[in-house]
C-alpha cells in the first residue's frame, strides 16, 4: 500500500515537473505580444532624428539619472547599439514627471549644448550611483559641471539658456505623449514603446528591442 501511494505520489510530481518545465519553456520560446511585452502607438508619433535615413531605426530611452535600473540599462543599451552599427540611431531623452526630474533633465541638456555630453553623461550616472551625491539644486548641478573643468560663467549661461530651455520643454511634453509609467522606457521610430515594467527584466527588454528593430529593419528593405 504504502508502495503504491509513493508511486502514485512520484508520478503525480514528475507530471507537475513536466508540466512547469513546459510551461517554462513555452513561455522562453513564445513570440513577444503586444499589450504585454510592448504597446503600438497609434497614430506613430513624431521621430526625434531629423533626416533619418530610410534604412535606419531611431531607438529613444527615457530615462532619469536617479534612477538605478535605468543606470544599469545605460552601458547595456550603449553596447546593443554599437553591435548594431549605423543601423541604429540612438538618442537619449531624460523624462519629467516632475520638479527634480527637471532638474537632472536640464543638466543633460546642459552638457550637451557645453559639448560635453558623452563625458558628463556617464559622469552623472557615476556621481550618483556610486559617490551618493544629490542633486537638488542650481548649486549643487553646477559644483557638478565645476568639476568637469566648466567654467561657472559658461555652466550658467547656458543652463538657463533659451536652448536648453526649449529642449526641457520639449522632454516634458514627449513623456507625457510616450504615456510612460516609469523609467526606463524606449520608444522604437515612434511606433512601439517597450519599458523594464513591461518585460519585467533587462535582458528581455533588449530582446524585445531586438525584435522590434528587425521588424522595422525588414520593412524597409521591402518598401
Amino acid at each position: 500500500m504504502i508502495k503504491k501511494v509513493l508511486t502514485i505520489s512520484l508520478l503525480i510530481l514528475t507530471g507537475w515537473h513536466t508540466s512547469v518545465c513546459a510551461e517554462a519553456n513555452t513561455e522562453k520560446s513564445r513570440p513577444f505580444v503586444e499589450g504585454l511585452e510592448y504597446q503600438v502607438f497609434d497614430p506613430p508619433l513624431a521621430i526625434q532624428t531629423e533626416n533619418l535615413s530610410s534604412n535606419q531605426v531611431e531607438v529613444s530611452i527615457l530615462f532619469l539619472y536617479a534612477c538605478p535600473h535605468c543606470n544599469a540599462l545605460d552601458a547595456k543599451l550603449t553596447a546593443w547599439a554599437k553591435q548594431k552599427g549605423k543601423r541604429i540611431v540612438l538618442k537619449r531623452m531624460p523624462a519629467i514627471v516632475g520638479a527634480p526630474w527637471a532638474d537632472q533633465a536640464r543638466a543633460f541638456y546642459t552638457a550637451e549644448e557645453l559639448g560635453i555630453l558623452e563625458k558628463a553623461h556617464t559622469a552623472l550616472f557615476k556621481s550618483i550611483h556610486e559617490e551618493g551625491v544629490q542633486y537638488a539644486d542650481d548649486q549643487s548641478v553646477m559644483d557638478f559641471f565645476v568639476k568637469q573643468g566648466v567654467k561657472p560663467e559658461d555652466f550658467l549661461a547656458a543652463f538657463r539658456s533659451p536652448e536648453v530651455n526649449e529642449k526641457v520643454s520639449h522632454a516634458r511634453v514627449m513623456t507625457v505623449e510616450y504615456g510612460i509609467r516609469g523609467v526606463p522606457a524606449i520608444v522604437v521610430n515612434g511606433k512601439y514603446l517597450t519599458a523594464q515594467y513591461f518585460t519585467g527584466t533587462q535582458d528581455k527588454l533588449i530582446d524585445v528591442l531586438d525584435m522590434l528593430v528587425d521588424s522595422e529593419l525588414n520593412k524597409q528593405k521591402k518598401s
